[in-house]
C-alpha cells in the first residue's frame, strides 16, 4: 500500500463520516419536524382565534342595530372570512413556516459537507502541484509551471497554500538555472506568481513547441473541485412539494445535466397535464406526498401507470432525502461513468 492509497482511503473515510453525519442531523431535523409543526398551529390559533372572535362581535353589533348595508360591515365579513381561511388552513401554514426553516438547516447541512469535500480536494491539489514543480528538470518548464499553478490560485489562497507552492517554484526556477538565482519574491506572493507567468508565457512565444507543464492527478480523485450532483444527467419528473422546495433543489442541480419538470402542490390542472406528458420519457418519476392533495397523487399516479412506467413515492418534505432519492435514481438508472464519477482509472 503506497501513500496515494492511504490518501484515498483517508479521503473516502472522512467523506463517509461527513455523510453519516449529515444524515443523523437530518433525520433529527425530521423528527422535530412534527412538534414543531404543533406549535406553531397553536401559535396561530392563539393569534387568530381572539381576532376573529373579537370581529364576529363587532358584526353581531351591526346586524343587532339594521346596519348590515354599511361598508364597513362588509370589510368585517371579508375579514372574518379570510380568518376563518387562514384558521382551516393552520396545519398547511404551520407546515411550510417549520419547512422553511428546515430547509435553511438541510442548505447548512449541505454547505458543511461540500465545504469538507472541497477543503480535502484542495489539500491533494497542493500536493500535486509540489510535486509538478519539483518534477520539472530544466529551466523553462520550471518557469512554465507557473501557468499551471496560475490556475488554481483561489484555491490555494482558500487553505493558506499560495505562498508554500510559490516558495518551493522559486526555489525549482533557481536550482534549474545556469545563471544563478534570478527568481525571488516581488512584492506579494500573488504578484510574484503573475510576474513569473508573464515570464513564461514570454519563452513560450519564443518557441514552435512550447511547454506546457500541468499537474497530474497522484492524490486528486477528480480534476475539478468535487461536487455530489454535477455529474448527473438526465430527466426527473416530480410531482408534490412546495416552490420553496423546488427552488432549493434547482439550485443545488443547477450545474448538473438534470432536467427537472416539476408540478408543485400550489400548481394548477393544467401545469399538471403538462407534467403528466413528460412521464413517459423520463429518467425517473417522483411523487411528494407533502402538501400535495390525494386528487394530485391519484392522477400522477394514473398517468404513471398508463405510460406503464413506475413511480418512487417520496414521504418527506426534506431537501437531503428528495436529493439523495434524485442522485440515487438517476445513478441506478444510467450506471457507467455516473456511478462513481471520482473514482480513479486503474
Amino acid at each position: 500500500m503506497d501513500i496515494v492509497e492511504l490518501n484515498d482511503i483517508e479521503v473516502s473515510v472522512q467523506d463517509l463520516l461527513s455523510l453519516a453525519k449529515t444524515e443523523l442531523e437530518e433525520r433529527r431535523l425530521q423528527q422535530q419536524r412534527e412538534e414543531q409543526i404543533q406549535k406553531a398551529i397553536s401559535d396561530i390559533k392563539q393569534r387568530l382565534e381572539p381576532l376573529l372572535e373579537q370581529v364576529e362581535q363587532t358584526l353581531a353589533e351591526f346586524s343587532e342595530k339594521g346596519s348590515t348595508d354599511s361598508l364597513t360591515y362588509q370589510k368585517l365579513v371579508e375579514k372574518a372570512a379570510e380568518l376563518q381561511q387562514r384558521l382551516s388552513d393552520a396545519p398547511t401554514l404551520a407546515a411550510l413556516a417549520v419547512d422553511r426553516q428546515l430547509l435553511l438547516n438541510e442548505e447548512r447541512l449541505l454547505d458543511e459537507r461540500q465545504a469538507l469535500q472541497t477543503t480535502a480536494w484542495r489539500q491533494q491539489l497542493k500536493q500535486d502541484l509540489l510535486e509538478m514543480i519539483a518534477e520539472q528538470a530544466d529551466f523553462f518548464s520550471a518557469t512554465d509551471a507557473a501557468i499551471a499553478v496560475r490556475g488554481y490560485v483561489n484555491d490555494l489562497k482558500a487553505i493558506g497554500a499560495l505562498e508554500e507552492v510559490v516558495d518551493a517554484l522559486i526555489a525549482q526556477i533557481n536550482t534549474t538555472s545556469d545563471e544563478g538565482p534570478v527568481a525571488r519574491l516581488r512584492g506579494s506572493y500573488d504578484q510574484t506568481l503573475t510576474f513569473i507567468y508573464n515570464k513564461a508565457l514570454e519563452n513560450r512565444a519564443r518557441v514552435e513547441r512550447p511547454s506546457n507543464v500541468q499537474p497530474r492527478m497522484r492524490h486528486r480523485a477528480c480534476e475539478k473541485r468535487p461536487n455530489t450532483y454535477n455529474q448527473l444527467a438526465g430527466k426527473v419528473v416530480i410531482f408534490g412539494g412546495h416552490d420553496r422546495l423546488e427552488t432549493a433543489i434547482r439550485n443545488r442541480l443547477r450545474d448538473s445535466d438534470v432536467t427537472l419538470v416539476w408540478c408543485t402542490a400550489q400548481a394548477g390542472p393544467q401545469l399538471a397535464e403538462q407534467t403528466e406528458a413528460h412521464i413517459p420519457g423520463a429518467d425517473l418519476i417522483l411523487v411528494i406526498t407533502g402538501y400535495t392533495s390525494h386528487k394530485l397523487i391519484e392522477k400522477a399516479m394514473q398517468a404513471v401507470l398508463r405510460a406503464n412506467r413506475t413511480a418512487e413515492i417520496i414521504n418527506t418534505t426534506g431537501m437531503i432525502r428528495l436529493l439523495e432519492a434524485i442522485e440515487y435514481g438517476l445513478k441506478a438508472k444510467l450506471l457507467g461513468p455516473h456511478l462513481n464519477p471520482c473514482t480513479k482509472s486503474a
